[in-house]
Order: structure tokens, then C-alpha cells, then sequence
């Protein structure tokens, strides 16, 4: 299947149990993550010691990373959704602590523009987190709807 983006929906689930709407909602963010990451000027020395294939799979892994974060906010544990310096160093071991900063500011400004768009989407990802999404099923069948 062709892609648009290289941020693929089948890097969120195992099989049919993971196809969640928490899940499509971590995909959707990584692809914004993503683009922050693509796009941003402050990020021009990250984007030229990285490959494209090496910022996809950061985007990914953050995204997965920031699940946890999601929960603990959801059941209460803290008050507010955590961008963990630990899921960039979990990534890039080396990274300096200017790159960490710029990567979480990324992260954030993605986080803000995706819950956005969340307002007004009729899915409902965070609040029926654990329902199975059929977006995972329709991008196997036709791709990325426009």
C-alpha cells in the first residue's frame, strides 16, 4: 500500500486487540510529531545528523512513549500530560540537552495542534481509548481518506 506519510498505522498494533482508538490517536500524533519535526528551522541541524527513516522511527517510539503519560493523566496519577526528557533519551542516549529541549518543544507544539483538531473529530480516541478504531481497518482497505 502507498503512504502519504512514512508514519504507518500497522506500527501501532500487534494484531486486531491493539487496533484501539488510543492507538489511531498515538498514530495521528506521531504523524504531527513528525511534521513538527520536518518543519521547524530550529530543528535544521537535527534534520541534517538524522535520515528521514531515523526521525520516522523517533516519531514513532516518542508517541508510544507518550501512552503512558496519557494513562497517568486519565486514571488520575498526575495532573497534567508529561513530555518526558526519558523519551528522548530513550531514543538518542547522546542527545544534548539544547536538542532534548528543541525535540520537547516539537513535541509539545505537535500535542496542542493534534488535540485541536481532536475537538472536533467525532471519534472520540481519548474517551473510548480501549474501543476498537476501524480507521486501522480502513487504511488497510483504501488508504488515507481525504
Amino acid at each position: 500500500m502507498l503512504y502519504i506519510d512514512p508514519i504507518k498505522p500497522e506500527y501501532f498494533y500487534k494484531d486486531d486487540t491493539e487496533k484501539t482508538k488510543l492507538n489511531w490517536f498515538c498514530y495521528e500524533y506521531a504523524f504531527c510529531f513528525y511534521s513538527k519535526l520536518r518543519e521547524k528551522p530550529k530543528l535544521k541541524k537535527y534534520r541534517a545528523c538524522h535520515m528521514q527513516e531515523n526521525i520516522t522511527a523517533f516519531s514513532v517510539h516518542f508517541s508510544k512513549a507518550m501512552k503512558q503519560s496519557i494513562h497517568d493523566k486519565l486514571s488520575g496519577r498526575t495532573s497534567v500530560v508529561i513530555f518526558d526528557e526519558a523519551y528522548v533519551h530513550a531514543f538518542y542516549p547522546k542527545s544534548t540537552h539544547r536538542q532534548t529541549k528543541m525535540l520537547l518543544a516539537a513535541a509539545a507544539e505537535a500535542w496542542d495542534e493534534h488535540l485541536s483538531v481532536c475537538e472536533f473529530c467525532p471519534t472520540r480516541c481519548i474517551s473510548e481509548r480501549h474501543d476498537y478504531c476501524i480507521m486501522f481497518d480502513n487504511m488497510e482497505k483504501k488508504g488515507f481518506p481525504f
